[in-house]
């Protein structure tokens, strides 16, 4: 789980052991989806003796995540496998891949890379349809953990030395080597091909999840999101509701705070602008969603980070 992300709990009341919930992802440049988080260091209680799912509330997305252990070790659990990962290990959570992780004695230190597909490239790009599509639609599933792949270890960390040093031309870099990364996988770590399964009971709605991500700046109606799910309005909405815990139009609204809070944290753009830019044709509208939804109004968390 990233920092700044918002949870979208799936199911139960509380925040308590065994709950599932969708996570949001927001990046700096939604013009460039990627993003890297250097160091981290797990925060996990220091002893687990039983299924990490057990105890603690499991997150899913849609991007790819990758994690590049630098030391310690680190317990993974993915769509109910587990995994001990070491120093020097790359762990690959797959895009609506339900997961958890926790440690034994040591705290793991690694970095974390979110990579949205769009980065990837655009609908009649021939890699989309050859190889992201497989990955987004779960009909080729990556290994979870690579041990000893030199090549994936070393585009990895130049891939996060370009990102870091941020110089002319870094972009194309860091997508260069992005794209040598997933070849890298697609040659030697896919683990399954199959039909797309049912996942945490999230799969029947994803359709309209990635259609509220690649069209929230416009206006979005159920009927369309019933559409892409292939379901009638009304059996959507309930399918919705049982999965998420709210309704689609609330999830749409806090998408969109999600994405508002991203802009509003890391550019000076004002506050009508990132109304704009995140799909709220009214500013007022916008301040008193926000509020309700993070408790303090946009300008003053602005003055507070």
């Amino acid at each position: 789980m990233s920092a700044q992300s918002s949870l979208i709990k799936v199911t139960g009341e509380l925040y308590t052991p065994r709950e599932t919930w969708y996570e949001t992802i927001p990046f700096n440049d939604e013009s460039f989806p990627i993003r890297v988080l250097l160091d981290m260091e797990s925060r996990f209680p220091t002893k687990i003796d039983t299924p990490i799912s057990e105890n603690y509330s499991i997150t899913w997305h849609e991007q790819l995540e990758v994690l590049y252990i630098l030391e310690g070790s680190l317990i993974c659990e993915c769509d109910f496998r587990h995994y001990v990962c070491g120093a020097g290990d790359i762990v690959i959570i797959n895009t609506c891949e339900a997961h958890a992780f926790g440690f034994f004695e040591t705290p793991a230190r690694y970095h974390c890379i979110m990579i949205d597909p769009r980065l990837c490239g655009g609908r009649d790009d021939i890699s989309v349809h050859k190889f992201l599509e497989p990955i987004t639609s779960r009909r080729v599933r990556f290994n979870n953990v690579i041990h000893g792949n030199e090549k994936a270890r070393a585009i990895l960390e130049e891939l996060i030395a370009d990102y870091n040093a941020a110089n002319t031309g870094y972009e194309l870099s860091v997508k260069g080597n992005l794209l040598r990364l997933l070849a890298l996988l697609f040659k030697s770590e896919i683990a399954v091909e199959e039909e797309p399964k049912k996942n945490g009971g999230h799969d029947p709605i994803s359709p309209a999840l990635r259609y509220i991500a690649d069209h929230f700046v416009q206006d979005i109606t159920l009927a369309e999101l019933a559409s892409e799910c292939c379901m009638n309005r009304s059996y959507f909405c309930r399918q919705f509701h049982e999965i998420t815990g709210r309704t689609a139009i609330a999830y749409v609204n806090e998408y969109r705070l999600a994405k508002a809070k991203a802009l509003l944290l890391t550019t000076s753009r004002s506050i009508s602008e990132i109304a704009a830019a995140t799909g709220f044709a009214d500013s007022s509208y916008f301040t008193r969603k926000f509020k309700e939804l993070y408790g303090i109004s946009p300008s003053a968390m602005r003055r507070e980070s």
